[in-house]
């Protein structure tokens, strides 16, 4: 077969052109890594989980979910809607940083300065990459990857050339941030005054803005409470560095359900899609199987070449959250089916039900077992939202359990079929 024609049934699949973009994007993020955590080592690796688990969560609940409802007044044709989003963008960017400064003069701790700092770039990042993202989707990757590769040169530049320095790393969150910042409004070609943001439509997107914040913040606890609760229970910095890389490695068992997720999200959105929905929980069981199994077997000599000889104890991290990732990518997929439908009262439920779960055993398991005690709250938490959206979908739609779990010839063979076209 030729090239051309192999290359265009790649890129003509989206399953198959979103999971080798995020091969790629993987790749970039090992090399990066890599010298990351070469650069700094498990202590301030450590210190650094701490100081962006509570960014991230500042963030999101510093966002209010605004960016949110873009798309639906968009589709309604709102007059100067686009301008509408981006001063209420702005207007927050500049209220934001002027109460991170006063903070950060404030209060004398290391910690809480940078998250006051980086917090206003970080939000205004987060709404220009979602506008940017309905706006030009495709743009959207040039923008990621333009981060992606930047702050990768700049990591390998640090590792060569400086100390090992948490300011260093705390930089290359805001160089990300700036290049996600600078790249969407270049591409958009407007920079509207924030001072003439209107406030009564800022509350009128408030409501539905919130609902969203509330799931996504849910969603960012399930994944970073138990850094957050491990510092809290006073366990080592090194422990803590272990736990984060234990955990960077897990998630790549999660390429595959990320990749469906992605997909997904545009085919619910014209109808429930609950064949190809079903079909993608069967591929993705036993492909994700197959990405689990290599982490287990080349699980310790990768961690040897991200991170050296001194992070190995993060192997056994890795496979205590493994047995977490076919339950959580369930959630993956079927969420999907949930936010198109508009059941986000359920999706949060669920969604909430697992980091309480995650709260309550982190609470226990910490004190007693350590970095190993928090990978095990969160493979129960991960197992309690798997299973109740998977239990959710297969009631609901009448699915019969077996296919989802069973691999018939007949689905190979459409699998096949669907891959020529």
């Amino acid at each position: 077969m030729p090239i051309k024609q192999i290359a265009r049934r790649i890129t003509g699949n989206d399953y198959v052109f979103t999971v080798l973009t995020k091969v790629f994007a993987l790749l970039i993020g090992l090399v990066a890594s890599a010298f990351s955590n070469r650069y700094l080592g498990p202590e301030l690796k450590g210190q650094l989980a701490g100081i962006n688990a509570t960014l991230t969560i500042v963030a999101i609940t510093a966002n209010f979910g605004l960016y949110q409802p873009l798309p639906y007044y968009k589709r309604l044709g709102t007059p100067d809607v686009l301008d509408k989003f981006l001063r209420i963008f702005l207007l927050q960017f500049i209220a934001y940083t002027v109460v991170g400064v006063v903070l950060a003069r404030a209060l004398h701790s290391f910690a809480i300065t940078a998250v006051c700092l980086i917090a206003p770039v970080q939000v205004l990042a987060n709404q220009m990459s979602f506008t940017i993202t309905v706006e030009d989707v495709k743009f959207k990757n040039v923008i990621f990857f333009t981060a992606r590769i930047t702050n990768t040169l700049i990591t390998i530049l640090a590792f060569y050339t400086l100390q090992p320095s948490l300011l260093v790393a705390l930089a290359l969150i805001v160089v990300g941030d700036v290049i996600t910042v600078v790249m969407a409004f270049y591409r958009i070609r407007r920079l509207p005054n924030p001072f003439r943001a209107d406030l009564r439509f800022l509350l009128k997107i408030l409501p539905f803005g919130l609902v969203t914040m509330l799931t996504t913040l849910m969603l960012t606890l399930n994944y970073k409470v138990d850094v957050l609760m491990m510092e809290g229970f006073g366990v080592p910095d090194a422990q803590i560095g272990y736990y984060t890389l234990g955990v960077s490695l897990a998630e790549y068992g999660w390429l595959i359900s990320d990749a469906f997720r992605e997909v997904l999200f545009s085919r619910t959105a014209k109808d429930d899609a609950v064949g190809e929905i079903t079909m993608s929980l069967k591929i993705n069981l036993y492909l994700t199987l197959v990405v689990i199994a290599g982490i287990v077997v080349f699980g310790r000599p990768a961690i040897y070449v991200i991170g050296g000889s001194e992070f190995l104890p993060a192997y056994g991290v890795t496979v205590i959250l493994l047995l977490g990732v076919l339950s959580m990518s369930y959630f993956k997929i079927i969420g999907t089916l949930l936010l198109a439908k508009g059941k986000k009262g359920t999706y949060l439920g669920m969604l909430t039900g697992s980091v309480l779960v995650n709260v309550a055993v982190n609470a226990v398991a910490i004190p007693a077992m350590g970095k190993e005690g928090a990978a095990l709250a969160s493979v129960l938490s991960y197992t309690v939202a798997g299973g109740l959206f998977l239990l959710y979908f297969l009631r609901t739609y009448g699915v019969p359990a077996a296919d989802v779990f069973v691999l018939r010839r007949a689905d190979v063979r459409r699998i096949l079929a669907k891959f020529k076209r």
